[in-house]
């Protein structure tokens, strides 16, 4: 088949995501993401967080921070997330 056809197509709310990720060091807390794009909930941004996953652009990565009741998820690019572009041609 044609690569074209095998690009990734992500929703804006993803690639909004995925774009800030590669803007701030490509390791980024789920909170911070939240915060920055002003969505209503980390559940918001953790759904699109799924969806990059399963894409294999992102990884979640769980860390114990001392004083916290849980885990914070940190969203870390893949080799592929780095090298996703949108109109790849």
């Amino acid at each position: 088949g044609d690569l074209k056809t095998m690009a990734v197509k992500l929703t804006e709310k993803s690639m909004e995501v995925l774009n800030y990720e590669k803007d701030n060091g490509g390791r980024v807390s789920i909170p911070e993401i939240t915060a920055a794009l002003g969505r209503p909930s980390d559940r918001s941004t953790g759904a699109n967080v799924t969806d990059l996953q399963k894409k294999e652009l992102v990884v979640r990565e769980k860390v114990e921070i001392e004083g916290a009741d849980k885990p914070v998820t940190y969203v870390v690019l893949t080799d592929e997330g780095k090298a996703w572009a949108p109109d790849a041609e």
